[in-house]
């Protein structure tokens, strides 16, 4: 699991781990860095990966992330990119104006690839398209598992519906299928879910976690395999995590 340092929140660090591997999968570059522009988040996912805080309970940095991003620009830093975000929604209500502000500096004032990852939108301004990677989470295309699992969050088709639109005007849009739950938890059909999101520029894929009955070789053994398979033949960029690989002891 990531940890945030109290003096990170609101401005741009380097992420670790699996969430370093994915912010460097999503804007293809190097040395990717992040920027929560807050602590937590209200979409009250049962499968987040903050268990330790109680879900819906905000925490703001002391300042406007675009203020305190704008200092650290100014004082030399050069991201190669930079994803929001890992510790929160951007783009729910209490984060919509302080990521769209923040978006707005990296990408127009200096140039700066982003990438967001969110349940209930994406930037929508037609300047953004050529510098902002827009992301979804969708591990299932079933609004029961939507209801039980992301009680909060925007319906599965908002979420595909606005990928779509934002794909026709010619930006780039990627799905996080990651976790994907395994049969014991909701049992679905992967192929008909990735028909369904196959329009999009790059999809990522991770098994669930923090859960005994995700522990199951054999399912994840075969999901990589078709997510790999259908990936492929329609032309989609894909990347399975690595931890995924190491719990199935698939080689890269």
């Amino acid at each position: 699991m990531m940890v945030m340092s109290g003096n990170m929140l609101g401005e741009l660090y380097f992420p670790t781990g699996k969430a370093k591997e994915t912010a460097q999968q999503v804007l293809e570059v190097d040395k990717p860095m992040a920027c929560n522009v807050s602590w937590n988040c209200t979409n009250c996912c049962r499968y987040c990966f903050i268990p330790y805080t109680k879900k819906g309970e905000i925490r703001l940095p002391k300042h406007n992330p675009r203020d305190l991003v704008f200092n650290q620009l100014s004082n030399g830093l050069k991201p190669e990119g930079v994803f929001l975000s890992f510790a929160t929604d951007p783009f729910i209500d209490i984060n919509k104006q302080k990521s769209a502000e923040l978006i707005h500096l990296l990408t127009i004032a200096k140039n700066i690839r982003v990438a967001t990852l969110s349940k209930v939108g994406l930037i929508d301004a037609d300047i953004y398209k050529f510098k902002v990677r827009n992301g979804m989470t969708i591990v299932s295309d079933n609004e029961e598992f939507r209801k039980k699992f992301e009680p909060n969050a925007s319906s599965i088709n908002h979420r595909i519906q606005s990928l779509k639109i934002a794909s026709n005007v010619g930006c780039y849009t990627w799905v996080s299928l990651e976790p994907f739950p395994t049969p014991k938890i909701f049992e679905q059909n992967i192929e008909e879910l990735l028909s369904k999101i196959d329009f999009v520029d790059f999809i990522i894929f991770g098994k669930w976690n923090y859960d005994a009955r995700a522990n199951d070789k054999i399912f994840y053994s075969e999901s990589v395999n078709k997510f790999n398979k259908y990936c492929s033949e329609v032309g989609i960029r894909h990347f399975v995590k690595s931890d995924t690989l190491k719990f199935i002891e698939v080689n890269k």
